[in-house]
């Protein structure tokens, strides 16, 4: 006789008996599987229950995560079959047919030659899998809906999204009331909601998609242009079962709600393919979700249209040519590095040339170049990948982020012995970047040696080319930005009056600017003297470098960014 899942999973250690006893008492309340329950509490994982339930039936547990059906298998049985009895299958042999299934029952062979026309030869064997795992498999293999477009139903649904019309209307339309008990991540106005919600982001050119949860609902904002701008609220019933459904499309544990959570999304938006890296967090109110946008197709990999101002992009060219040295950009999160990083492993790209690039996440495909991600779950570290990859005869490498010491220690070494290294930290501006190498245990002789160029970037809003308008600036904006108004003369400022184009803000797009600090032998000695940063600061400054401000200040009298962009990117120690 199998023995009980209870008592498994006490004889594996994973459960105490007061872990067992408590589910017990929600089981006789709820009626709901011992298992379920147990992963509700928290007490196993989703894997957990399901390794343990083939372990209860006697037969092979199963990761289905990047297993691909082939057609054949599925045209075996149809779409509703397999949905029906969640099943689907594996593989078939001249003796047998393997289905994957998250309910193992012994009467399931029978009920599948019931309702399928199963070659009568082959015996029907079974393995288990996770209940996400198949929900995620069961989607993409039968070919599940992804183009996304916003439908007349679907504005519908949004319509008094307070839950003062519009839920009653959504969740009559699911199947249920209004309390959201019969809305699931599987009905069908939830798929279209979350569909809407990625595709709408998509068309704004949103960078990211956040969904918050609040006490009595959810609050959807979109990144647009650095900026999170609230959307329309859904209905409070569909609170959780959004979260739901993104959470199975990013083939995450939906059982799981007291873990953060990291997952991917593939998916086809207005005709192209669009990639969304999503994070889940729990809060007190829920689950937090935000979803980075990573379209490939929008990736500028031109370092002249990111930018730079000719002076900057002509040392940065000739830097990116040299054959070793370490490359360092800097900036805070969402300065644009990524973007930076990648056309200058573009620009210096060709058959001759070896590059490897060290991702933690890797964020989009650059043909031609050997990408490794990072997995610090395994001990696949920046360091460890560092270390492993200088055994493969590189000429160029890019490790994402230098984060400690010894990732530091390894990058300056292979920067001086061969090797062109680009790498990030995260540092204010470019001449702290020197101290923070220094503070992490980096000797002063290395860092005046391997260092050859810092880059300090960020990112600022572009005047909407639309409702831009000749512009005086008053004299507080003027005090603001310490110029004095005789210095003006001949500026071409501007300002966005706000249009339909830019949804009022009178911005549309970014523009990066850069601070570039060359090595010089100026600059190398004072590193080797142990000089302070403002000693390093005014160095830099007599050797050409350019300050944030100041390069900022160069495009507000080229018209193309503003004073409150200028305040907002840079300091004014800049």
């Amino acid at each position: 006789m199998a023995k009980r899942l209870g008592d498994l999973l006490l004889e594996e250690g994973l459960v105490t008996q007061e872990q067992i006893m408590l589910a017990i008492q929600s089981q006789q309340k709820s009626g709901e599987p011992l298992g379920r329950i147990l992963v509700k509490l928290g007490s196993i994982t989703e894997d957990a229950l399901f390794y343990f339930l083939a372990i209860q039936f006697g037969v092979e547990y199963v990761d289905l995560r990047d297993r691909e059906i082939k057609k054949e298998m599925t045209d075996l049985i149809k779409k509703e079959v397999a949905e029906k009895f969640n099943v689907i299958p594996l593989e078939m042999t001249a003796k047998h047919i393997v289905f994957a299934t998250c309910e193992p029952d012994e009467h399931l062979a029978t009920k599948l030659r019931e309702s399928a026309a199963l070659p009568m030869d082959r015996e029907i064997k079974f393995v288990v899998v996770s209940e996400t795992a198949l929900k995620n498999t069961l989607a993409s293999a039968y070919g599940e809906a992804k183009t996304m477009e916003m439908d007349a139903n679907l504005q519908a649904i949004f319509k008094d999204g307070s839950g003062e019309g519009g839920a009653e209307s959504a969740a009559a339309e699911a199947g249920g009331g209004t309390d959201g008990d019969n809305v699931t991540e599987e009905s069908a106005p939830v798929i279209r909601l979350v569909n809407a919600i990625i595709s709408e982001a998509v068309k704004l050119n949103a960078s990211d998609i956040h969904l918050n949860p609040v006490q009595k609902g959810i609050v959807i904002r979109y990144r647009l242009d650095g900026t999170l701008q609230r959307q329309k609220d859904p209905p409070k019933a569909y609170k959780n079962a959004i979260v739901s459904r993104i959470k199975v499309l990013s083939r995450m544990d939906i059982m799981e709600r007291r873990a953060a959570q990291d997952g991917r999304i593939k998916i086809k938006v207005q005709n192209k393919i669009i990639d969304l890296r999503v994070s889940v967090i729990p809060t007190i109110y829920g689950e937090n979700v935000v979803m980075r946008i990573l379209d490939q197709e929008n990736l500028m990999l031109d370092l002249t249209k990111l930018g730079f101002e000719q002076r900057e992009l002509d040392v940065y060219n000739q830097a990116i040519q040299l054959p070793y040295g370490l490359i360092l950009h800097t900036g805070p999160t969402g300065s644009g590095k990524t973007t930076t990083l990648y056309s200058a492993l573009a620009t210096v790209n060709d058959v001759s040339k070896n590059i490897i690039t060290l991702e933690d996440p890797v964020e989009y495909n650059l043909p031609g170049i050997i990408q490794i991600q990072m997995n610090s779950d395994i001990g696949m570290t920046f360091a460890v990948a560092l270390r492993a990859c200088l055994r493969q005869d590189p000429n160029i490498m890019m490790v994402g982020e230098i984060r400690d010491g010894e990732t530091a220690d390894i990058a300056i070494k292979a920067a001086l012995t061969g090797h062109l290294l680009f790498s990030t930290l995260h540092t204010n501006d470019s001449p702290s970047t020197i101290m923070r190498l220094i503070d992490m245990g980096v000797d002063h002789i290395y860092v005046g040696s391997a260092v050859k160029l810092i880059i300090a970037q960020r990112l600022m809003k572009r005047n909407c080319k639309d409702c831009t308008k000749p512009y005086t600036p008053t004299d507080d904006e003027l005090q603001r930005v310490r110029i004095d108004r005789k210095n003006i003369t001949g500026w071409n400022i501007s300002k966005g009056s706000g249009c339909p184009k830019c949804n009022g803000s009178g911005y549309k797009g970014r523009i990066a600017i850069y601070e570039i600090m060359t090595m010089t032998q100026a600059l190398s000695d004072l590193i080797y003297a142990k000089a302070d940063l403002n000693e390093l600061r005014a160095q830099a400054e007599a050797d050409g470098m350019r300050s944030l401000r100041n390069v900022a200040l160069e495009k507000w009298k080229n018209g193309i960014t503003s004073v409150e962009e200028i305040i907002s990117a840079t300091s004014e120690g800049d």
